[in-house]
């Protein structure tokens, strides 16, 4: 259990750093909040609607469907700082306990394990997980308790980088390969069988591979642009050897792209229905995990 801490703790501090937000940009995953949206289309998203953002990071991706969907978003975030950098953005300074109104959905932030969110289970309309189940230690056992926050009938989307088994160059193993959810991705055919295995339906794939491409393509103009001030002004480079590998890494997830053996995946699906539910007179609390 220690060790699962202190590995989460890593992860989350990794995607605090300023080197997470230079590759992956604000949103900390490919495609930006463009694939975020697509995401919830593909999810089925609806005004009033209550969903989960699952390892939401510094709360841009939650805001989004919030504002764009008119709905309600909770993300739920390991890492302590991230919370507190999102909750400044949060309309009026919403709590869980505000009660919301159609006319004015928010966004909402707490701190707490995405493997085993604090919340109430049966409630959710949706759950979202961007670039994050990838580094689930448990990916089977996250799947389940997310599935145990959904209503009957509520959506689970997932979107993640795709990996082909021994695909992955051995520099990619360390901090870089985590920041890029590559380290523990699973393929296409592992993220169905996860959703499966968790007793989800109607399973939708929708392949946003090119996504991958353009992360490359902005990485390596940033890479060249910095590697050019440095050139000018004699500044000393943050990890100069991270930084020769850099062009040859990008060139080598690029050639990874061309042959199908690394991708970036949507996934929906839906938890079966027991019939209908009302639950808009009420609001989510927290669970006693």
């Amino acid at each position: 259990m220690l060790e699962q801490a202190q590995a989460k703790a890593c992860c989350a501090d990794l995607y605090q750093s300023e080197l997470a937000r230079l590759i992956l940009g604000e949103t900390l995953h490919p495609g930006g909040l463009a694939l975020t949206n697509r995401l919830a289309r593909l999810m089925g998203v609806q005004p009033g609607d209550w969903v989960v953002d699952l390892a939401s990071g510094r709360g841009a991706s939650a805001m989004a469907v919030s504002r764009v969907f008119r709905c309600n978003v909770v993300g739920v975030e390991f890492g302590r700082a991230a919370v507190a950098e999102s909750q400044p953005a949060t309309p009026q300074g919403q709590t869980l306990e505000t009660t919301p109104t159609p006319e004015a959905p928010g966004a909402y932030f707490v701190q707490g394990d995405a493997e085993r969110p604090p919340l109430c289970t049966g409630f959710f309309d949706g759950l979202f997980s961007e670039c994050s189940m990838s580094l689930f230690l448990d990916k089977p056992k996250a799947v389940a308790e997310a599935v145990g926050l959904l209503r009957p009938g509520g959506r689970f989307g997932l979107s993640d980088v795709t990996v082909a088994t021994g695909s992955l160059p051995e520099e990619l193993d360390g901090a870089v390969g985590r920041i890029l959810c590559l380290s523990d991705a699973l393929d296409v055919d592992g993220y169905t069988r996860l959703l499966e295995g968790a007793g989800l339906r109607e399973i939708r794939q929708v392949d946003a591979s090119t996504e991958i491409i353009k992360l490359l393509d902005s990485l390596g103009a940033k890479l060249g642009a910095f590697m050019a001030w440095q050139g000018l002004t004699g500044g000393a480079a943050p990890d100069s050897d991270l930084l020769r590998q850099a062009p040859e890494l990008i060139a080598k997830l690029g050639r990874l792209v061309a042959d199908g053996r690394l991708g970036y995946w949507l996934f929906a699906a839906e938890k079966p229905s027991s019939g209908p539910v009302d639950h808009r007179s009420s609001t989510p609390g927290f669970s006693s995990k």
